[in-house]
């Protein structure tokens, strides 16, 4: 009487260890995951000059030294540096592969990836200190920040299968591609309020005229950065066949990317718009930089063979 349940039961059983087929042919995924961003570090520049050469804040600045020299490019002057820790997002993709034999297959993939940082940090001259320790009372902040990082990234991969003899097969690939990157930075300077505190001035023929002129003023930069840049992965992971052309992927993705940057005029430099001539000629441009834009993620997904 039992004989029939438990030979269907022996049947299936039977078929769960027998691997499915890996036939030659296309197939299209999916994935969600979660994506872990590392720290990263800004390297920042610009084309002012001191603080004395700015003839909004300085109308004598033709007579000192310097002031007028021709070499105003992008790290002429000013370098510096942020640092800021690890960050955590989604991510998601889709890719369209082809199956050459039951070991090798080729994919091309989408994949978009967020992180939230939204942390700030304090600039560090090129010596190595803060700037707000360098300039004492005068500075009382300079900070930058970091909010939201969003890549779209577009690979080639070539993945090797290792079959098992079962429905559990894992695998290793390797891709490389573009990445095209947006970063919210901003960057925020301010001069204390009492024209004592800046030193700046000092020794200036028209000392009293500038220590008030720079007194409270602010410095401001607010955009996002965009860029692209080479990218390339490793990927391993183990896939679970469910059906015929139906299978899980469970993976860890390790994608590093290229130095990426970018910039734009200041929103307001040292009070002013961001040139330094009141006639309005030599603009101020800024240009913020890192090469810490890749990324873990753990993946799962699934696949669709046609």
């Amino acid at each position: 009487m039992i004989l029939g349940p438990a030979r269907s039961l022996l049947f299936a059983l039977a078929a769960a260890a027998i691997p499915l087929q890996a036939a030659p042919g296309f197939y299209v995924s999916t994935g969600l995951g979660l994506n872990l961003a590392p720290g990263i570090t800004l390297g920042t520049g610009d084309n002012d000059r001191p603080s004395r050469c700015d003839g909004f804040v300085n109308p004598g600045y033709a007579l000192l030294p310097g002031c007028t020299d021709p070499d105003r490019s992008i790290d002429a002057v000013d370098q510096w540096t942020s640092t800021f820790g690890e960050a955590r997002g989604p991510l998601a993709g889709a890719a369209l592969g082809y199956r050459f034999s039951p070991r090798l297959r080729f994919e091309i993939e989408y994949g978009f990836r967020h992180a939230i940082y939204d942390e700030r940090s304090d600039i560090i001259a090129p010596g190595g200190a803060p700037y707000v320790a360098l300039f004492g009372p005068e500075l009382p902040r300079a900070e930058e920040r970091v909010g939201d990082v969003a890549a779209h990234d577009a690979l080639a991969s070539v993945l090797v299968d290792f079959p098992t003899g079962s429905r559990v097969t894992p695998y290793l690939g390797v891709g490389v591609g573009r990445a095209w990157l947006r970063v919210d930075y901003t960057s925020y300077w301010a001069r204390a309020i009492d024209p004592a505190t800046v030193e700046t001035a000092a020794g200036l023929p028209n000392e009293a005229e500038v220590r008030g002129n720079l007194a409270g003023t602010v410095t401001l930069a607010q955009s996002t950065l965009r860029d692209r840049a080479f990218a390339y992965r490793f990927t391993g992971g183990v896939a679970f066949a469910l059906a015929d052309r139906l299978t899980l992927d469970v993976s860890v993705r390790l994608t590093r990317v290229g130095r990426i940057e970018d910039g734009d005029s200041y929103v307001l430099l040292r009070s002013h718009v961001s040139n330094l001539r009141v006639d309005g000629s030599e603009p101020v441009e800024y240009r913020a930089g890192t090469e810490d834009t890749g990324n873990t993620a753990f993946v799962v997904g699934l696949r669709r063979t046609f």
